[in-house]
């Protein structure tokens, strides 16, 4: 074999990346990044599977899989593309990686400098592809001789995407051979240090006061509900903040917000993660007369509308509320929001059939139980009562991943309490990758040993949108389950409740907004392998749920309104 400079500085290139914990490296086809797909099967097979290798044809929905392996692991996922258009379609992923936090390294093979501006084949500008959603290192040409600067290099991209949680692209300019020989040994590096010199963390310390809410948002974690408790405040947590349960947790809060517009209740926001999902947070963080803090999650942007809040890395308290504090404070919030989801699941869900007829000594009484019972199976599925059932269906060593859109608002709006893992793509919103994100969870979740099910919940168009992610590696060691539950109403009914609704003309709204789709999703999902059940009634979404199936398409039909 024709010894390769390119093979030499993959081999170690990602050599460094493991010593650094990287556990995933996602490739997508293609020549000019040969080496780097074929020196990550070698690191694969070396490590015995511990860094594992995802094949994925393409490159959007690789990424948005490298995006949930590296959600679920904590550790920056790996990127590798050929070069030409092929980077571009990671745009997407890296966009939502940085509004997130979400630790991603990008890496294309480009031309040498020589092949580069001059019409050479399938060759186009890579650096500064991604704008400022991500810095871009260059590596002219790998030689090899990688010294110690390129253990430095590696050093820089980890250091920016653990620290700073943002994603790094670097650009490597392979020069022919493109692969070939190295007799070296792999051997896994000791770990360079750092690169940077971190300064002390910003932080505040706070007293506890009546008057202060705790919102958590996207990405806020469980950090939200202990400060919540500490410091005697109600705790506002989307049901995307992995917050969403505890004793001080506000259910129903959009109406108790709106019951209390103009209030000076409310004195101290305290924001954590990225509250996306109601306008009436939002509108309560656009204040500028409250004393406003935000806990920063990534280098990108925090949650500020008002542009007043403080900006710190954490927040202390000075000393845990008092009992006294809290009951006078807390409790109304609390128990309001009790009231209002009582009164909300007697309207959503039918009610239990008395048991105690079952055991009747009358006939009538025992055949009035079965048909209760039966008229509950038989009820159709509606978009609150699918959003409840897969939630209560969902455990500790289950992941949930909801779609952006329609069924994220709906879930929030309706489910209670519950400490589970929650994913959704909400740094920027999109509906795309949601297939994609759901597997890399997945998988992520069973190389570390998770032995639950990766439900995702999202709307007809997501799921078409992001078809080509239904794709499976064949003969791939991934004992990742994860089951799509498909809210299927014919098209985007989110836009039916937007103010263009009542401004369009029925027919062009319909064309350009609401976008009706009668794409066959049983044929969709025998053509990739997955098995699939279409669920009308609460019998066979119940049914569904228990399903031991690995690759389930779980297709609910549901009206448009």
């Amino acid at each position: 074999m024709t010894h390769s400079p390119a093979t030499q500085w993959s081999r170690a290139f990602l050599g460094e990346l493991y010593a650094w914990g990287v556990r995933d490296v996602v490739v997508s086809p293609g020549s000019r990044s040969q080496a780097l797909a074929l020196a990550a099967l070698e690191w694969e097979r070396f490590t015995d599977g511990d860094l594992q290798v995802h094949v994925v044809l393409d490159e959007r929905s690789a990424a948005f899989r490298a995006l949930g392996l590296a959600v679920e692991s904590g550790n920056p996922a790996v990127c590798v593309s050929t070069s030409g258009s092929a980077p571009g379609h990671y745009l997407p992923a890296v966009m939502e990686a940085y509004h997130s936090g979400i630790p991603l390294i990008v890496v294309s093979a480009d031309r040498p400098e020589e092949l580069r501006g001059v019409g050479a084949n399938q060759t186009t500008t890579h650096e500064g592809l991604f704008g400022v959603f991500a810095r871009t290192i260059s590596i002219p040409t790998p030689t090899a001789d990688n010294g110690g600067h390129l253990a430095s290099v590696v050093a820089d991209c980890m250091d920016e995407a653990l620290h700073d949680r943002r994603p790094v692209h670097l650009n490597v300019g392979f020069r022919e051979p493109l692969s070939g020989e190295d007799p070296t040994a792999l051997v896994i590096p000791e770990r360079a240090a750092s690169m940077r010199v971190y300064g002390a963390p910003e932080s505040v310390t706070l007293d506890p006061e009546p008057g202060t809410v705790v919102i958590a948002g996207h990405g806020a974690g469980a950090e939200a509900e202990e400060l919540a408790v500490t410091i005697g405040a109600p705790l506002i947590a989307e049901a995307v903040s992995g917050a969403r349960f505890g004793p001080h947790l506000v259910l129903r809060y959009r109406e108790i917000l709106r019951s209390m517009a103009g209030s000076s209740r409310i004195q101290r926001v305290i924001t954590l993660g990225r509250p996306t999902l109601s306008r009436e947070v939002w509108e309560l963080l656009s204040n500028p007369s409250l004393e406003q803090y935000v806990v920063r999650r990534n280098a990108a942007e925090v949650p500020n509308p008002s542009g007043t809040a403080v900006i710190v890395d954490y927040i202390a308290v000075s000393r845990p509320a008092t009992k006294e504090e809290t009951i006078q404070w807390v409790r109304p919030w609390v128990s309001e929001g009790r009231a209002l989801q009582e009164v909300a699941l007697g309207e959503i869900l039918p009610a239990a059939p008395d048991i105690e007829a079952l055991e009747s000594p009358t006939s009538a009484a025992r055949a009035a139980f079965a048909k209760q019972e039966m008229d509950v199976i038989r009820r159709p599925v509606t978009r609150e009562a699918l959003a409840l059932a897969v939630w209560e269906a969902t455990w500790p060593h289950d992941r949930l991943v909801l779609g952006a859109s329609r069924m994220v608002r709906v879930v929030d709006s309706v489910v209670g309490p519950k400490n589970i893992t929650v994913y959704s793509n909400r740094g920027l919103s999109g509906i795309e990758g949601t297939v994609s994100c759901a597997r890399g969870v997945a998988s992520a979740a069973a190389q570390a040993g998770v032995t639950g099910v990766t439900r995702a919940v999202m709307g007809d168009l997501a799921l078409v949108h992001d078809a080509g992610s239904l794709m499976r590696e064949p003969g791939a060691t991934d004992h990742s389950r994860v089951h799509l539950f498909i809210a299927n109403d014919g098209g985007g009914t989110i836009f039916d409740s937007l103010e263009v609704k009542n401004s369009a003309q029925a027919t062009d709204f319909d064309r350009v907004l609401y976008t009706p789709q009668d794409v066959d999703l049983e044929a969709l999902a025998q053509a990739y392998g997955w098995d699939y059940v279409r669920v009308s009634t609460m019998g066979q979404l119940t049914e569904a749920l228990a399903s031991t199936a690995s690759h389930l398409l779980v297709d609910i039909s549901l009206p448009r309104d």
